[in-house]
């Protein structure tokens, strides 16, 4: 099958992309393929989240017979919003068994660029010696992107640790079923997968795409995260699940990539949903509490 595709160097991709649009995700490309270090899917929990005789997903990916088979586990990936939560409690109170996924964004990009975040940071001290400022407009950019993403991080952490809690607090027969968070650090690097990825936006040609780069995340670590794999040798299609809803900023863009079979594996729940209909039916569906605890953070930027 003879297709032309665009391959992820600096060449074709600042001559392939012929349109201003794309323009940022190009730069974003360029920083993804300049980084010659390897790597691989990590992840990380935190000791607070594990309970004694609770087992979590690397303990049962290594056991050949649990009483939690991972062909019944379903994915999502939990970031503290009042959407992920809402599919996580309606799911725990089905008895499904839940392994909460989180990405460090911030932590991911800090540690592919280290090398040329510790020289911003070196340069701007001089200027602030010389009381100068000779950024350019790309490491402002790239500065602006780092400082949000630990912004945001931070706060979807402090959510998450607070939710956990409260959950447990009012059901605390989710013990068992409720998996410590996995704490995503690192993604294992795939040129084609990553390639194709930029083609298909390429060919879409999005108004709006800001932040769409978590999606090409979330489906290169599943790639490589082995969920596919195990369920397949039971003949079981894994349940992998993301909150986005209509209001979701990529929504139109994501729903164009699902029918190009790029996001295929990925199911979207509220897919028919918006943030009236979440607000509505978790009004009535979450613990006071809960509910309380979304009413006095809403105003709060994510």
């Amino acid at each position: 099958m003879d297709l032309i595709t665009l391959t992820l160097n600096k060449n074709h991709l600042w001559s392939g992309i012929t349109f201003i649009g794309l323009g940022t995700l190009t730069y974003l490309a360029n920083r993804y393929i300049n980084n010659t270090k390897q790597t691989k899917n990590q992840s990380y929990y935190k000791p607070a989240e594990l309970i004694k005789g609770i087992p979590n997903l690397n303990y049962l990916q290594t056991q050949h017979s649990t009483q939690h088979s991972t062909q019944h586990i379903i994915y999502i990936f939990w970031n503290g919003d009042i959407n992920t939560t809402y599919l996580l409690i309606d799911l725990l109170l089905q008895d499904k068994i839940i392994q909460p996924i989180y990405i460090e964004r911030y932590t991911i990009i800090k540690e592919l660029e280290k090398e040329t975040l510790e020289k911003i940071i070196k340069q701007n001290n001089i200027n602030k010696k010389n009381q100068m400022n000779t950024n350019t407009n790309k490491d402002k950019q790239f500065l602006n992107t780092i400082v949000e993403l630990k912004k945001i991080q931070d706060y979807e952490l402090k959510q998450l640790e607070i939710l956990r809690l409260m959950i447990l607090s009012k059901y605390p027969e989710f013990n068992t079923n409720l998996f410590p968070t996995t704490y995503i650090t690192s993604i294992e690097k795939d040129l084609e997968m990553t390639s194709h990825f930029y083609n298909i936006l390429q060919e879409l040609k999005p108004i709006y795409y800001d932040g769409i780069d978590l999606i090409e995340q979330i489906i290169r670590y599943i790639k490589y995260s082995g969920y596919i794999k195990i369920n397949n040798l039971n003949n079981t299609v894994p349940r992998i699940l993301l909150g986005c809803h209509k209001n979701y900023k990529n929504y139109d863009l994501l729903l164009k990539l699902i029918n190009k079979n790029i996001v295929s594996v990925i199911e979207l729940p509220l897919k028919n949903m918006n943030n009236e209909d979440i607000n509505y039916v978790c009004s009535s569906f979450f613990p006071n509490e809960i509910m309380n605890y979304f009413l006095s953070h809403k105003k709060i930027k994510q």
